[in-house]
């Protein structure tokens, strides 16, 4: 794969299209490696399921609803301001408190395709 030039981008939510996943959607502002700083999605979820990535890290920045997330074998209380740091192969998921939805900005990098088999998030 070529590497990807730095650039500034400069992005809107309100123009991204949300794309749906089994438990909330997704809105990929700034994916596939544009700009070559990271990639930066805002997810709004009640759930997500146990999984890894093989060779892309991610931090979660909360910005409303309350839960937790689960990194390896420990679980943390998440609320708006909180971050979470997760390195590539560490397995993680998360769960919003009752009644709350999750929304959150990931920040992933390298910046990649999201079908690149090292940012696809494979099942643990």
């Amino acid at each position: 794969m070529k590497p990807t030039t730095k650039q500034p981008i400069v992005r809107q939510l309100d123009e991204t299209e949300p794309i749906d996943c089994p438990f909330g959607h997704v809105r990929r502002i700034v994916t596939g490696g544009e700009g070559g700083v990271a990639n930066v999605h805002v997810v709004q979820v009640t759930k997500g399921t146990p999984h890894v990535h093989a060779g892309y890290d991610e931090i979660y920045y909360v910005l409303s609803g309350s839960g937790t997330i689960t990194l390896g074998q420990e679980t943390h209380p998440l609320r708006p301001g909180s971050v979470a740091v997760i390195p590539a192969g560490v397995p993680h998921a998360l769960e919003a408190n009752s009644d709350e939805q999750l929304e959150f900005v990931i920040f992933g990098t390298p910046p990649m395709a999201i079908d690149d088999e090292r940012a696809k998030p494979r099942r643990v």
